[in-house]
């Protein structure tokens, strides 16, 4: 379920944001205007959407995390150059910032609850963690619900997430956050493409919209006002069981699972209408110190601010090169991620660097991230490129992504995708490695090697 009640007076404040946005000149040497990814197969996650759809071709319907991903990158990507360019021959760079904010404020703030927007993809990663296991599901944001109180992802029994909560309890407490992940994960794609592709585009409203909305969910979570909402869910529910939600709020289901991994779900007891299960768990239904915990969480959220970018500072010159930074608070199967990321651009290389603190309960343990983005080892004689990118990952993790433990457990990842950039064109293929623990965006959290395929598109 995805709060969409927005909120005005923090609508009011994001207008003046960006609307009084310095203007940040262009770097001398932009590289993508505009830059869309299309991620054909990715397996062997479309093997499970088969399984749970039915068919492969069916599974299409069921896209994975990083499928996903792409597709409201290209979408938010797609309208903020539109904007961009129907505003570039406005003199005088106040009016022309404004012009360009504000018409991308408008459509963020418009179809956030649109399909292929920051919402859909919100319930897009929790579908996918179901889709992991078999399970289908239907995302409500489809529907284009706008100024609805809450939207589900609906059409699942009770029997599969029993089965889901009673067997696959980490992954569990993942689904319970994924759509978050998702959010944040988001506006990490578009940063990163902003800054290695010197693309400017005016993210800057989205990246507050979202945040902010992001911790003003985890807040709501811990109030007696979601009380009273989750009983109206329940009595509009009625004994209608495939149109309730997998969840209802988020955090609360969150929260009560990683503190009581003993109980199986049927110990919620039945629904208030006498059929099913009663699958929502109210902040009342929490004790104080998974309240206190929750309310942690949102102000932890905070830190996701801490950057430049989101007061429109692309890049700082150092030398001949350029950096920026930008932290990371991000919900776990165990806890949180507290990490920070690291952009640096020489003259002939894109470095990626990240310092990750994951804590459970009362533990912290760390890992690092680097990678190397579009390496040029082959030009052709029509100036067509070979493009590498590789990832690296090392961390320790809670053993067995638990949230009392303290021992840790070691794991890494390694990725290597291949491009070839022949003009606007860009075919890829990558491969990606990782041992067992959790990596924002990946929805496997066992050992997994996925292959996956597709083409970008890059307009000057």
């Amino acid at each position: 379920m995805r709060n969409t009640v927005l909120h005005f007076c923090m609508l009011k404040i994001l207008l003046l944001l960006f609307t009084l946005v310095v203007d940040v000149k262009a770097q001398e040497n932009q590289k993508v205007g505009l830059l869309l990814d299309f991620p054909l197969f990715d397996l062997p996650f479309q093997t499970h959407a088969a399984d749970a759809t039915g068919g492969f071709l069916k599974g299409y319907a069921n896209p994975s995390m990083k499928q996903s991903l792409n597709m409201t990158t290209n979408f938010y990507s797609a309208a903020h150059f539109g904007a961009k360019q129907a505003t570039k021959n406005i003199e005088g760079s106040f009016l022309r910032n404004l012009a360009t904010y504000g018409i991308a404020g408008v459509f963020d703030l418009l179809t956030i609850t649109a399909p292929l927007g920051d919402g859909w993809l919100h319930e897009e990663y929790h579908r996918a963690v179901l889709t992991r296991r078999g399970i289908n599901s239907f995302n409500d944001m489809n529907k284009y619900p706008l100024l609805a109180d809450a939207v589900y992802v609906s059409r699942i029994s009770d029997e599969e997430l029993t089965q889901l909560h009673d067997n696959h309890p980490t992954e569990w407490r993942r689904l319970q956050t994924a759509g978050s992940e998702a959010e944040l994960n988001l506006i990490q794609n578009l940063q990163k493409n902003n800054f290695y592709y010197d693309q400017e585009l005016p993210h800057i409203a989205f990246y507050w919209l979202v945040t902010i909305s992001v911790g003003e969910y985890i807040r709501s979570c811990t109030t007696s006002d979601f009380d009273d909402l989750v009983d109206r869910f329940n009595e509009a529910d009625g004994i209608d069981i495939p149109t309730r939600d997998f969840t209802g709020p988020d955090y609360t289901a969150w929260a009560y699972s990683l503190f009581r991994p003993e109980l199986n779900y049927a110990a919620r007891g039945v629904h208030p209408s006498g059929v099913g299960i009663n699958r929502y768990i109210k902040p009342s239904d929490l004790t104080q110190q998974e309240i206190d915990f929750l309310k942690k969480q949102g102000r932890l959220q905070w830190f996701n601010m801490l950057s430049p970018l989101f007061l429109g500072f692309e890049k700082f010159r150092l030398g001949n090169n350029y950096g920026n930074f930008a932290f990371r608070h991000v919900l776990t199967p165990f806890g949180h991620d507290l990490s920070a990321d690291i952009f640096f651009q020489t003259p002939k290389n894109n470095l990626f660097f990240a310092l990750h603190n994951y804590s459970n309960r009362e533990n912290n343990f760390f890992g690092l991230e680097t990678a190397i983005i579009d390496k040029p080892i082959f030009v052709s004689a029509l100036d067509n490129k070979l493009l590498l990118t590789s990832r690296a990952m090392l961390w320790m993790q809670p053993e067995n992504q638990s949230f009392d433990t303290s021992k840790g457990q070691i794991g890494g990842l390694i990725g290597l995708k291949a491009q070839y950039a022949a003009k606007t064109l860009v075919p890829y293929i990558e491969i990606e490695a990782k041992s067992s623990g959790w990596v924002m965006g990946n929805v496997f959290l066992d050992d997994n090697v996925s292959v996956n395929a597709g083409l970008q598109l890059r307009f000057k």
